[in-house]
C-alpha cells in the first residue's frame, strides 16, 4: 500500500505545482517580441516542474557563449513551455527589452519580484 499512497502524493504535488506555475504564469503581461529576436535568451533558474514541462531531468548546460541552448535559428524551441523568467523578460519595469518591446502596462517592480519571490518559495530556491 505505501507505492500507491507514494504515487497519489506525487501526483497531488505534480498537480500542485502545475496550478502555481500557471497562476504565476498569468500574472505576467503578454507582448509580442521582435520576430528572430533572441537578446534576452540566457542561462535562467529551472524549478522541477518547468524541467518537466521541458522533457529535461535536469537544467541545460550553458553554451560557451550564454545564450539559451533552446535559442534556435533566432526563435525558442521551448516558447510556450519556457521558464518563469523568460516569460518575465521585457515584462517587468526593472528587466525591460532592449528594444523597447514589451507590455502596454509592464509590470511594477514590486509585483516581479513579488512573483519572483513566490516562485523560488514555491520550489525551494534561495
Amino acid at each position: 500500500m505505501k507505492k500507491p499512497k507514494k504515487a497519489a502524493s506525487a501526483a497531488s504535488t505534480a498537480t500542485a505545482a502545475a496550478r502555481l506555475h500557471a497562476q504565476l504564469y498569468a500574472a505576467i503581461p503578454s507582448f509580442e517580441c521582435i520576430e528572430g529576436c533572441t537578446d534576452c535568451c540566457g542561462p535562467v533558474p529551472w524549478s522541477a516542474h518547468e524541467l518537466k514541462q521541458a522533457g529535461l531531468s535536469g537544467p541545460p548546460a550553458e553554451r560557451d557563449d550564454q545564450a539559451c541552448v533552446f535559442s534556435l535559428a533566432g526563435h525558442c524551441g521551448i516558447h510556450d513551455r519556457r521558464p518563469l523568467m523568460c516569460r518575465l523578460y521585457g515584462a517587468v519595469e526593472d528587466l525591460r527589452c532592449p528594444h523597447g518591446r514589451g507590455p502596454l502596462e509592464p509590470l511594477p517592480v514590486e509585483a516581479g519580484h513579488e512573483l519572483v519571490r513566490r516562485y523560488k518559495i514555491a520550489n525551494g530556491m534561495r
